[in-house]
């Protein structure tokens, strides 16, 4: 017997997975059938998932702007991370393992089986809402989990990553058709495909991803097949946009981390100021003082008293008086001279620190504009997509990869020529 695998990434319905509401595909009278897994809320998860980091991550703000009060809304109102992820796997067709037919509780089994494995074949996909259908036209299983990283220096210590939890399972993409969440499904296809294997079913490859079918999609197939590929091409524009979030949040890491250095400098400054101007109008009379009494002593030293001769009173007791307080004047001196060398010096420290961070705050700009411009194209070319449609619009990708390639191969062709000439 050989049968197809299909996966799809779907929507994430939680209320028509867990049946909280009935949709027209349903056959109410096979409900029974089905096998509920998990259904937790999904804020709990999120409180007991990042509660922790998110302590952490404002209890090292400084900005009240930069804490952020619910991590849940954070991500919900972000463009970076979708909430959670829901995979969807099929074994066959409506045709060929109809959930009516005689090979459904076969195919409800090897579903049931592949599901037991999968928190624990995937540590970094919190799984929180898990169904296995057999009251729509073919059984297949809903699997919603919210993908996260832990140890990251960018963020919150834990947060929610779908590209950082399939690198840390070892999925790692080589190109945007050949991305970490297309080896991840092919890698979860192989496993589904060794569980069909030991109960007598051969993976039949055709190339291609069937979606879940249900009564109503089967009707909208090649709509459907739009859709899947309209959201490979999203997926690909958030990678672009999550990495230059990443830049960004660098950026504004350095700038503030300069900010503070420029915080730091100007304090500095300021209180060697401060000590500086204290002591400018002490050390002015000071340095007066020592010149007077440096140039000729001998006009403002007393004369000897009436039991003591002059020469022996300034020889013994005046000079050496007179010499010590030059020294002493001339040692208040250097240290005046320090302590302007010092202020001086965290002046030019301050300078240049301001300096730098006028250039970073300025690149910041730059990088805005460009995330800014990228969002802008991201829109356009969703647009574009709705209108042409995903077949006539892989029919023009198509064609002009063919064509950069041509370039390029032309272009190698003529710089051999080149170097052998």
């Amino acid at each position: 017997m050989k049968r197809t695998i299909s996966a799809m990434v779907g929507k994430g319905s939680v209320t028509h997975n867990s049946r909280s509401f009935t949709a027209e595909n349903v056959d109410s009278e096979r409900t029974h059938l089905n096998i509920d897994y998990c259904n937790e809320p999904i804020k709990k998860v999120y409180h007991e998932m990042f509660d922790e980091a998110l302590k952490q991550y404002n209890d090292k703000q400084k900005r009240k702007d930069r804490k952020i009060s619910d991590y849940y809304k954070h991500i919900e109102s972000g463009k970076q991370e979708k909430l959670f992820h829901e995979i969807i796997f099929q074994i066959g067709n409506m045709e060929d393992m109809s959930a009516t037919g005689e090979h459904a509780e076969l195919a409800r089994t090897v579903l049931d089986e592949y599901y037991q494995g999968f928190q624990e074949r995937n540590p970094y996909l919190r799984v929180f809402s898990a169904h296995l259908h057999m009251d729509e036209a073919t059984p297949h299983i809903h699997i919603d989990f919210i993908p996260f990283t832990t140890g990251s220096n960018r963020g919150l210590e834990t947060r929610v990553s779908l590209k950082q939890a399939l690198l840390n399972m070892g999925f790692k993409g080589e190109g945007r058709s050949d991305n970490e969440l297309n080896r991840w499904i092919l890698s979860e296809k192989k496993v589904l495909a060794q569980i069909m294997e030991r109960h007598g079913i051969e993976w039949e490859q055709k190339g291609t991803h069937e979606e879940h079918l249900s009564v109503l999609d089967f009707k909208k197939q090649e709509r459907s097949k739009e859709v899947a590929a309209l959201e490979a091409a999203k997926q690909e524009c958030q990678t672009d946009l999550i990495e230059m979030q990443e830049q960004l949040e660098t950026a504004q890491t350095a700038v503030e981390a300069a900010e503070q250095r420029v915080q730091k400098a100007e304090l500095t400054y300021q209180k060697q100021s401060q000590k500086l101007n204290k002591l400018a109008p002490i050390m002015e009379g000071l340095e007066n003082l020592s010149a007077q009494y440096s140039q000729r002593p001998e006009e403002w030293v007393p004369e000897a008293a009436t039991f003591e001769t002059a020469k022996s009173y300034r020889e013994k007791k005046a000079m050496p008086l007179i010499q010590k307080l030059v020294k002493v004047l001339f040692a208040l001196h250097r240290k005046y001279r320090e302590v302007k060398d010092e202020r001086d010096k965290y002046l030019h420290f301050y300078q240049d620190e301001k300096k730098a961070t006028h250039h970073l705050s300025q690149r910041l700009k730059e990088v805005e504009a460009e995330n800014s411009q990228l969002y802008a194209m991201k829109r356009d070319f969703r647009r574009v997509w709705n209108y042409f449609g995903a077949e006539k619009m892989q029919q023009v990708i198509g064609f002009m990869r063919e064509q950069e390639q041509t370039t390029d191969r032309s272009q190698k062709k003529n710089r051999q020529n080149s170097v052998e000439l």
